[in-house]
């Protein structure tokens, strides 16, 4: 039985059917997908979160903090498999690379208003099936309808985007969301009038935003970062990706974003930006961190599902629409699904990739990818039996495991995780140090007990008991 699929985005679009871009790239919206084309930014910004709110929500009535409207619309329904099942009955599947290619657009063919309107109206007069490609296989199985729940969005590749967006724009480098075709799109709208692009002289000047740092708060909030120092396995090394003369931060893997947006970008914020946008950035990862536990309260989870709707809306209002791609969008959906099918560590990426990984060490012949991987998992097989049937007879010494505890009673080994550095104590500092090890050893607690039974009984022991309790209180802590 097939109970769902885990899959990255792009892929989602190729299971579901559906399109996983342009004005309808929200596979759970669908056409009530919230959507505005960016004229200079060249692409749709996904924002409008103010209609997930609740009716009495003071947001939906502030104007100037969003698109200069109030909102009255509610959030979309969300389509069940009897629904979609229904509308793609019918549907020709035509499988292939189709007709014709479409001559594609010259640069100097975008100056003009008339093209983006004729794009925008053809794309209005597209009904429900606009947005679908073909109707899934998964179709055919007979409960595939009754399912709540059929296709994953996967928490791995949109926490990694999210935090990778955050960062860039955040650093504000070559590719922040916040750019001078951000600012003209500001202009375009009618909004944010104190962040429009100034001309001064004949250089463009753009008004410092608030989700950005100045040059000292870059270094900063990179040092920061630069000098955490996890556990042994906890990540990777992360400073190892961090340029703190040029501030930047380059290199990182899916699970680097995964700690970095969890455990260390609320810390590392902290001072740095305005109050209401840095509030929005903690609560953002918060919220993902809430998502991603092992064991999740229902009724949290109801919680966390109406605050990802405000948290969205804090977002816009502080950082620019180009920012808003697909990406920031699907978190509002996340609740519902861990809602309906529990934690995200049993539906995320991340032993995919992982086993992704061993196949891809099984390749040998670039050219022969799938009889590599074919000839690799037989010799396993064989390996596995022949380890099985000798077990009895010959054992081979292994190597000991990375993250190996040592068990003893008295010395603890391990290795340091940095470079060691020579610390000096004075004679008081020995003293206390030796003593409070020798209060802590096991070895004494007879004596201990003893000078307990002494101190009941003779008034000599108690004053001496007295004595040393007055003088070094502090070694019982």
């Amino acid at each position: 039985m097939l109970l769902w699929t885990i899959n990255d985005f792009p892929a989602y679009g190729n299971l579901a059917g559906c399109s996983t871009k342009g004005k309808k790239a929200c596979p759970i919206c669908g056409k009530n997908t919230h959507n505005r084309w960016l004229r200079f930014s060249m692409k749709f910004a996904y924002m409008g979160h103010r209609k997930f709110l609740k009716p009495s929500h003071p947001y939906r009535k502030k104007k100037a903090w969003f698109d200069i409207s109030v909102e009255n619309g509610s959030k979309p329904r969300v389509l069940t498999g009897h629904n979609i099942s229904e509308v793609l009955k019918d549907f020709p599947n035509s499988f292939g690379k189709g007709g014709e290619k479409k001559r594609k657009r010259k640069s100097n063919e975008f100056d003009g208003d008339d093209v983006f309107e004729d794009e925008t109206s053809n794309i209005d007069n597209q009904n429900e099936l606009s947005r679908w490609k073909k109707r899934s296989i998964f179709f055919s199985l007979p409960y595939w309808e009754e399912l709540l729940l059929r296709h994953n969005l996967d928490v791995m590749y949109i926490e990694k985007n999210i935090c990778e967006s955050l960062i860039r724009t955040l650093l504000h480098n070559a590719k922040s969301k916040d750019g001078i075709n951000a600012r003209k799109d500001l202009e375009d709208i009618g909004i944010r009038n104190d962040l429009h692009p100034e001309q001064r002289g004949t250089r463009m000047y753009l008004p410092p935003a608030p989700p950005t740092f100045s040059k000292s708060e870059k270094k900063k909030f990179c040092k920061r970062i630069y000098d955490f120092k996890g556990p042994d396995g906890y990540c990777s090394n992360i400073g190892n990706c961090i340029a703190l003369e040029e501030c930047k931060i380059m290199g990182l893997k899916s699970h680097d974003y995964h700690v970095l947006m969890q455990q260390l970008l609320a810390v590392s914020i902290r001072g740095l930006l305005p109050k209401g946008c840095q509030k929005a950035i903690i609560r953002l990862s918060r919220f993902v961190n809430t998502l991603c536990q092992r064991t999740i309260d229902s009724e949290k989870l109801l919680g966390i599902e109406y605050e990802i709707s405000e948290i969205l809306c804090q977002l816009e209002r502080f950082f620019p629409p180009s920012f808003f791609d697909i990406m920031i969008h699907l978190p509002i959906h996340l609740a519902r699904e861990a809602r309906l099918c529990g934690p995200v560590h049993f539906r995320w990426m991340y032993p995919l990739e992982r086993y992704m990984k061993a196949l891809k060490k099984c390749v040998r012949n670039t050219a022969r990818p799938e009889g590599c991987i074919a000839e690799s998992y037989l010799t396993e097989e064989c390996i596995a039996f022949c380890r099985e049937f000798l077990e009895e007879y010959l054992h081979v010494e292994e190597n000991e495991v990375h993250n190996v505890e040592f068990e003893n009673d008295t010395i603890l080994e391990g290795r340091h995780i940095s470079k060691t550095t020579a610390i000096i104590f004075s004679d008081k500092e020995k003293n206390i140090a030796h003593r409070s090890v020798i209060l802590n050893t096991s070895i004494l607690d007879p004596f201990v007990q003893q000078v307990n039974f002494y101190s009941c009984t003779y008034l000599v022991c108690l004053y001496i008991w007295y004595f040393f309790f007055k003088n070094y209180w502090f070694l019982l802590y």
